[in-house]
């Protein structure tokens, strides 16, 4: 078992990660409202101007870290096939911030334990991360970072959730797991990045490879550089998403 050390070193690894971001909101307020500080680019550079998003919705996803004994683990679900937006994809848990939610946070939480049964009573909140733009779906993202000492017993809400994963960090930064994964619409060639996993890497409780890409595979990509994570990887090696979808 990890000792209160591991959860205090990881608590100011985020804690870090957290003042990246705020600093940047500070510096680039502009930069930050368009989602920039997830780009792919030194931030002295600026990109192109973009079309603000109209209409768009709020929402908050939270990322939620524990130490386990062969290193950190990171909280994600597999959401049910059933649903009408990204049916069987990965995801954080989250979802639209309420009227009735005091800030980010509490929407993060409160979405993770409908979602996952979730007790916000053993998460520490460590901080909110620059928001994130998702035109396809018309939110803006903030993902809230967290960790706990022990996430415990979680279930996936029916219809909502299929799979809870609890993922080893180390698999997510191992360079034979990651993937460029490319969907086609329109004529267009559109890529991210992704992260190809093991069943044992996840805690699924089946063999079965799990995918992480579209959204959710940008903030992790994002989120493992920016801690100093990531290892180099062979962006070249490319996959078709869509071959990997749980029915």
């Amino acid at each position: 078992m990890p000792d209160a050390q591991s959860l205090t070193q990881l608590s100011r690894t985020l804690g870090g990660l957290v003042e990246q971001g705020a600093d940047f909101t500070r510096q680039h307020p502009e930069d930050a409202a368009q989602g920039r500080w997830w780009r792919r680019i030194p931030l002295n550079l600026r990109p192109g101007a973009e079309v603000p998003m109209e209409q768009s919705r709020h929402a908050a996803v939270l990322v939620l870290f524990w130490p386990e004994a062969d290193g950190p683990r990171v909280l994600l679900t597999e959401r049910s096939a059933a649903l009408a937006k990204h049916p069987g994809q990965v995801a954080f848990p989250g979802g639209a911030v309420e009227d009735f939610d005091a800030d980010v946070a509490a929407a993060a939480l409160r979405e993770a334990q409908e979602e996952v049964a979730l007790d916000p009573a053993r998460v520490q909140v460590v901080g909110s991360l620059p928001q994130a733009l998702v035109p396809v779906s018309g939110f803006i993202v903030t993902p809230v970072l967290a960790c706990t000492e022990d996430p415990g017993v979680l279930t996936p809400h029916s219809g909502e959730v299929a799979r809870v994963l609890k993922v080893r960090t180390a698999a997510l930064t191992d360079p034979s797991n990651r993937w460029t994964a490319v969907v086609r619409r329109g004529g267009h060639r559109l890529p991210s990045p992704a992260f190809l996993l093991e069943g044992s890497d996840t805690g699924a409780g089946s063999s079965d490879p799990v995918l992480v890409w579209g959204f959710t595979g940008i903030l992790l990509d994002r989120i493992l550089d920016r801690l100093g994570l990531e290892h180099p990887w062979d962006a070249s090696r490319e996959l078709d998403p869509l071959l990997y979808h749980r029915a």
